[in-house]
């Protein structure tokens, strides 16, 4: 009974291990020493005899392994104090006996973290020692061990087992009776301390011995030759690479991003226009943007909104073929002779003719210093064109009699008149008018300033 219970716990101790996940198995290499201690429970003619203590002792040795299944060898070599109970014995029967065993075997171990459940079992070579019985004392037989590790360290494991062993003869209690051999259990829990093992010393889950890249930075994912990953072949690991997708052969950056010569940002695998300047706006295919369709960049189009169709020179301006200032596809008249002004429409215009607005106060008919300034202008434009002819004309505002108003306009033109003649402008030059209220700019009271007025105005046809 009580051997079926400690079975069930080491038992339910294997299944909690199979739900542990590292990435390697930490016996990997593990060569130790283990000692332990426990009871035993014999299996003999008469009943069971409990024996205690049980002592033991050996080396092991796992063979190194990337996965969490583990193999190895082991030596053990223990002792057994056996104790007749059960029933009482005869006078001359021998109830004290002394059972040493040595255990070559193979063994088996799970696991990727601290706990692993193991699997023993080889062959059982059982010397005893009896008072009464002196012959047949040595035996070779087999055995079975079930148990686990507890990894307190990297060297240091704490370790449980049951083992089943089987004595090849009938003497271990010194009473030869029945059909079967004797055997007995044990039950042992010990330490066990690692002389060395394999190492991962990158902790990325591979061991040194097979580790291609050993100073993995920690947390990287990593291939089975302990490399980082490089899912999309460019040779930047993933966990460097800023450009995770970039497809095969296309050479990359040490961030692992395609290479983009002229940085417009269409790397060059995708770039139509390899060479383009620095900072120009590019489109999709890596060519600079012609917002207009003109067939001139916007970077280098001095005209960027150039309507559909129309033709255009180098600098992306509409054609002007006559050099009028107006684009072919507007010009009218397309055939303009060089240095002729024209109008918005291409077509020649006449000249505009040279005007300016002398104003005077309420009532009044002299100069304004201001309106000196003004007077002086025109002196300059009539000396710079002396063929001009003009016209004088004077206004006055509605307030008053007309036939004042018109007399006032009077002396107001001659004011401005006799002011161009004494600033050495030829009379011949002028002709005077007035016109009193009759043409006035506004009807608006409050700006009835403007009507008091001298308009000096060049005459075009002479």
């Amino acid at each position: 009974m009580l051997l079926r219970k400690i079975t069930l716990f080491v038992l339910l101790f294997f299944v909690v291990a199979l739900a542990q996940e590292k990435k390697y198995n930490p016996l990997s290499g593990w060569f130790g020493a283990n000692f332990d201690v426990g009871l035993n429970m014999s299996f003999v003619d008469k009943g069971e005899r409990l024996s205690f203590p049980t002592l033991r002792g050996g080396l092991e040795y796992f063979f190194s392994t990337q996965s969490s299944h583990v193999f190895g060898l082991r030596f053990m070599g223990g002792y057994n104090f056996l104790k007749l109970i059960g029933f009482p014995p005869p006078p001359d029967e021998i109830h004290r006996n002394f059972v040493g065993d040595l255990k070559l075997g193979l063994i088996y171990a799970y696991g990727k973290s601290k706990l692993f459940p193991y699997l023993s079992g080889g062959l059982n070579y059982t010397p005893y020692f009896s008072k009464k019985i002196s012959q047949d004392n040595i035996a070779l037989s087999f055995y079975g061990e079930i148990g686990t590790k507890y990894l307190l360290s990297d060297r240091w494991s704490l370790n449980l087992a049951v083992a089943q062993n089987l004595a090849g003869q009938d003497y271990v209690e010194g009473i030869k009776s029945g059909n079967s051999n004797d055997a007995y259990a044990t039950f042992t829990l010990g330490l066990g301390y690692a002389f060395f093992s394999d190492r991962d010393s990158d902790g990325d889950g591979v061991l040194d011995k097979y580790d291609q890249c050993p100073n993995t930075p920690f947390g990287v994912k990593v291939d089975k030759f302990g490399c980082p990953v490089d899912s999309d072949g460019d040779g930047v690991a993933d966990y460097l690479d800023k450009c995770p997708n970039t497809p095969k052969g296309v050479k990359v950056d040490k961030d692992g991003c395609p290479i983009d010569s002229d940085g417009d940002g269409v790397p060059d695998y995708l770039d139509k226009c390899p060479n383009t300047p620095a900072n120009v706006k590019v489109d999709k295919f890596g060519c600079p943007v012609d917002s207009d369709g003109d067939g001139v960049p916007d970077d280098l189009d001095k005209c960027p909104n150039t309507p559909a169709g129309v033709q255009v020179d180098r600098n992306g301006c509409p054609v002007d073929s006559d050099g009028d200032g107006v684009p072919d596809y507007l010009d009218k008249c397309p055939d303009t002779p060089a240095g002729v002004k024209v109008d918005k429409e291409g077509c020649p215009v006449k000249e505009e003719a040279y005007k300016v607005t002398i104003y005077f106060g309420f009532d009044r008919y002299d100069l304004r210093k201001e309106e000196q300034v003004k007077l002086d202008g025109a002196v300059k434009f009539m000396k710079d064109n002396p063929d001009a002819m003009f016209s004088i004309e004077g206004h006055a505002c509605p307030i008053g009699p007309a036939a004042y108003n018109m007399k006032l306009s009077e002396r107001r033109a001659n004011t401005v008149y006799k002011y161009l003649v004494n600033q050495g402008i030829d009379k011949n030059r002028f002709m005077t008018k007035w016109f009193g209220e009759t043409q006035p700019v506004t009807q608006v009271r409050k700006d009835y300033w403007k009507n008091r007025r001298v308009l000096v105005i060049e005459l075009l046809e002479k």
